[in-house]
């Protein structure tokens, strides 16, 4: 029985099973409850948290988290798809070495690897990397409670190898979104072959209609792509993991194209249940850490590349090898005959010398003292690397400053009037109401909203006309008569635009 454990934003994923023959066999799964916020976009941010929660499912079952293998999934993780010759396994290992050093600041600080995919002209092979500090976190932590690790590997790379070693998805072109909480992956296989995925932060709160539109904005990005790239596979299907029936109903109702089926994803044959039937089992929201059991023909493991690289190794060179042993074998016993006598002459005194150093109470104090400092040292740039990593996570979220609002003032062009500008940081929405001279003018502001880049949407609902009314009298012979007259005055309209994540002004 083998254990994937996949640390989702919702808590910690457990699931224990057996593979045979391509088939799995789940025998027991569990969520972990974690505080929230102690673990952000893949990163551990609070490990005393998360610790406390792994030992008290250790103290209740000793066999929960027996040599785990780990499945991680976070925008931090850098992935290529590439097309390569037939090579021998140590090339294309040197190869994945070299593929981030021209996209990556802190190369030196990665680690990589990678796994064989299919692709459209034979086996492409699928690299990841991902900073030291991010694995180490993980590392530190399972090591400290004596959890053996296997292996660490990419969630994006165990949905492919799921998605392409399952028999009943040959041939099909399809998206598969996954939800892990307000994360969403979205990954598009054409032909039963991965072609592209995007991971994205959706900002509404889950089960409503804006919850719903931002679903429904994501798919036809994919729709959109699938297009532009003028594949002969057209995308007719688009599965969920991790969402509700109800989501998903609202979902399909905004959906108009009537080729494209929408699903929640289904439990395929090659997956069985051997527990109690009574026990609830969403294979959605377990798609992770299933997807971990299938490891293809070459496994990434990002546990051993990071052993690796602690490892230095010193390299020598020589012009000619066959001379260093004899050359060395010369000079040691040259400069032992040199130095024989001086050394026998003042061994003692130098020994007698070290003793009573050794011995000296005020130097062995003055170690200690060296000791601890440096010890405090390697904490406080533990904890510098903890702020750093967490801040980085942190980062993700939206933020408005104000050199946004003050470009953002400036795109009125003297003939927008902004009536109000509210702003709200829990999803980075910017809703904005404002009055137009002209129908034109509000459509042009729109634009130059879309145009800054600030936003990954921008949403205009229309516009409203603003009169004012008066009145003017017609005398007749046989009476006076009022009559009412209307004046249109301006445009009045709304904009909700979501300010991208990470952007700092």
């Amino acid at each position: 029985m083998q254990t994937i454990v996949f640390f989702s934003n919702d808590g910690i994923q457990v699931l224990q099973g057996t593979m045979t023959g391509g088939r799995l066999i789940i025998e027991h799964f569990k969520t972990l409850p974690v505080e929230a916020g102690s673990l952000i976009n893949g990163v551990i941010t609070n490990e005393d948290a998360i610790r406390q929660t792994l030992s008290e499912a250790m103290a209740e079952n000793s066999n929960l988290l027996r040599n785990v293998k780990l499945v991680i999934e976070s925008s931090l993780i850098a992935v290529k798809n590439v097309e390569v010759p037939k090579l021998k396994p140590k090339e294309l290992a040197a190869l994945a070495a070299t593929e981030f050093e021209d996209t990556a600041g802190n190369y030196e600080d990665m680690v990589v690897d990678y796994s064989n995919i299919p692709g459209p002209n034979g086996i492409n092979m699928f690299c990841c990397g991902v900073e030291k500090r991010v694995i180490e976190a993980y590392v530190t932590l399972l090591e400290s409670l004596k959890i053996r690790i296997l292996s660490i590997d990419v969630g994006l790379n165990a949905i492919i190898q799921y998605v392409t070693g399952t028999k009943d998805y040959h041939g099909m072109t399809l998206a598969l979104n996954i939800l892990d909480g307000k994360d969403m992956l979205s990954i598009l296989f054409e032909n039963g072959l991965y072609i592209f995925s995007t991971r994205s932060r959706l900002m509404a709160d889950r089960g409503t209609d804006a919850f719903a539109d931002e679903l429904s904005a994501k798919l036809s990005s994919l729709i959109q792509f699938n297009k532009s790239q003028k594949s002969e596979y057209s995308l007719n299907m688009s599965l969920y993991a991790g969402l509700d029936e109800d989501e998903l109903n609202a979902l399909k109702n905004l959906v108009f194209d009537p080729d494209l089926s929408v699903f929640i994803i289904p439990q395929t044959p090659n997956i069985k249940d051997s527990f109690n039937i009574d026990e609830i089992f969403d294979f959605g929201t377990f798609i992770y850490p299933i997807a971990g059991f299938f490891t293809g023909t070459k496994a990434i493991n990002l546990y051993s590349a990071y052993k690796k690289s602690l490892v230095v190794k010193k390299e020598r060179h020589f012009e000619n090898k066959a001379l260093v042993l004899p050359i060395g074998m010369l000079v040691a016993l040259a400069l032992v005959f040199a130095v024989f006598f001086v050394l026998q002459i003042n061994a003692q005194h130098r020994l007698s010398d070290a003793n009573a150093y050794i011995n000296d109470e005020n130097n062995q104090q003055q170690y200690l003292q060296a000791q601890q400092l440096s010890d405090a040292v390697d904490q406080l740039n533990s904890q510098v690397s903890d702020i750093e990593t967490i801040n980085k996570a942190v980062a993700s979220n939206p933020n408005l400053g104000t050199d946004k609002l003050t470009h953002l003032a400036t795109l009125c062009n003297s003939v927008i009037t902004l009536d109000s500008m509210t702003y709200d940081n829990a999803n980075g929405c910017l809703s904005i109401a404002a009055t137009a001279s002209s129908v034109q003018e509000a459509a042009h502001f729109v634009e130059r909203l879309k145009a800054t880049g600030y936003f990954t949407q921008v949403e205009y609902g229309g516009y409203s006309q603003m009169t004012s009314a008066s009145s003017t009298s017609t005398t007749t012979t046989t009476g006076t008569t009022a009559a009412g007259t209307s004046t249109v005055t301006g445009y009045s309209f709304a904009v909700e635009a979501y300010l991208k994540a990470g952007d700092q002004q």
